[in-house]
């Protein structure tokens, strides 16, 4: 609305046309006019009255955000049971926590050797009153070198019985280590490159975007989403959910899930471990450039290839490998109870597609549903995942 417009809002309450401190409100001189034009000096009032209240319950509540000022390269540790919870960095040594006045935020001073530290990672489970339930074992994962001396500890986190509600979190861009945990709610992370990105969440999504250096992201049954990032080492895992990479460039890669499907579509591999696995899920593999794949998959599942470019396909005793041009770094796809897909490029850019490669491209589509999971949960034999003893290479960075 221009100025204009809002002077005769105002004019029709008050015939002189003078302007207060706080435009008058159009909904507010409306409903004013057409009382007062109708002689209904009561009727009015409380017209007025009402509008302005409706208005006021309306709008939005007035943030509460609290900065922590003097912060270089921090440890930011952040802990929410309830709510979504979104972080992005700024080029400010200072860390801002928009959210609910009830968190609690201490800052503390930690000596750092500057050496890498692991991080261990509890197992999650989906069923804990079944002799044979659904999880993911423990592990660990090492951080890149944090810098040595004294480094400000940031910590944020929500009691027991906090209100849901949603947390903003801006944290320097040169954070050396970032953990971010959401409970009940989806976490949503953005363009932190600094150092160790640990993300976790139970039932919500779980969003990375420009991302870089060391990436742990595991959730317990919403989708990981992993866009446009360029990582040096990066660990996924889920156990009910699927777990997408789309343009995304990685050194070292493990991705596994339990229940959900896998699709790492129109990215690029540098030198480095790259390896995909699932237990009841299928995985679907496309790459830019040149690789060397290699794919198995067990029970009734088959192995699918869709390539575009110069490729050797080679199938035999139930594996398959596949070296696009002159081959390159090694990728490989396993399934226990799914099927692999094999490609290069992106499926988006795939004008047709066979009707057995429809459940890789609606994961692609619509990452937040399960379509790897073949039955009900309470109705499959239910596996303990136990990834293979390759998978312990990665504890220790290359």
């Amino acid at each position: 609305m221009t100025g204009g417009d809002r002077k005769r809002y105002a004019a029709s309450v008050d015939g002189t046309a003078t302007r207060t401190g706080r435009p008058t409100c159009p909904i507010v001189a409306w409903v004013g006019a057409f009382c007062v034009a109708r002689g209904f000096v009561l009727a009015a009032s409380f017209a007025l009255f009402l509008a302005l209240a409706l208005l006021v319950a309306a709008g939005p509540a007035a943030a509460d955000v609290q900065v922590i000022d003097g912060t270089t390269a921090p440890i930011v540790r952040i802990n929410i049971r309830e709510g979504d919870v979104v972080v992005r960095t700024w080029d400010r040594e200072a860390i801002s926590i928009d959210g609910d006045p009830s968190l609690d935020v201490e800052k503390r001073t930690s000596q750092e050797s500057g050496e890498t530290v692991p991080i261990a990672i509890p197992q999650i489970s989906a069923f804990e009153d079944t002799p044979q339930r659904l999880s993911l074992p423990p592990e660990s994962f090492v951080t890149a070198p944090i810098p040595s001396g004294p480094r400000e500890v940031v910590v944020v986190k929500s009691a027991p019985g906090t209100p849901r509600s949603p947390v903003t979190v801006f944290v320097p861009n040169d954070s050396a280590f970032v953990y971010a945990r959401a409970g009940n709610g989806t976490l949503d992370v953005e363009d932190y490159r600094g150092g160790t990105l640990v993300a976790l969440t139970r039932n919500g999504r779980l969003t990375l975007g420009n991302v870089g250096g060391a990436v742990f992201a595991q959730t317990w049954r919403g989708p990981v989403i992993v866009r446009n990032s360029n990582i040096d080492r990066v660990r996924a895992r889920s156990l009910l959910g699927n777990v997408t990479f789309e343009r995304c460039d990685v050194r070292q890669i493990e991705t596994t899930t339990v229940a959900g499907s896998i699709v790492y579509d129109g990215g690029s591999f540098s030198p480095g471990l790259a390896r995909f696995e699932s237990t009841d899920g299928n995985v679907a593999v496309g790459a830019n450039g040149n690789v060397q794949y290699g794919a198995h998959a067990t029970s009734d599942g088959h192995v699918y290839t869709n390539f575009s470019g110069h490729v050797t396909v080679d199938a035999r005793n139930g594996g398959t490998s596949a070296t696009v041009g002159d081959g390159g770094p090694v990728v490989t796809a396993t399934t226990q109870g799914g099927n692999v897909y094999l490609y290069d490029g992106s499926l988006r850019g795939r004008a047709q597609l066979p009707p057995e490669w429809q459940p890789a491209l609606a994961t692609l589509q619509r990452p937040g549903l399960a379509a790897g999971a073949r039955a009900p949960l309470s109705t499959r034999q239910h596996r303990r995942f136990v990834p293979p003893p390759a998978f312990r290479r990665f504890d220790h960075p290359q």
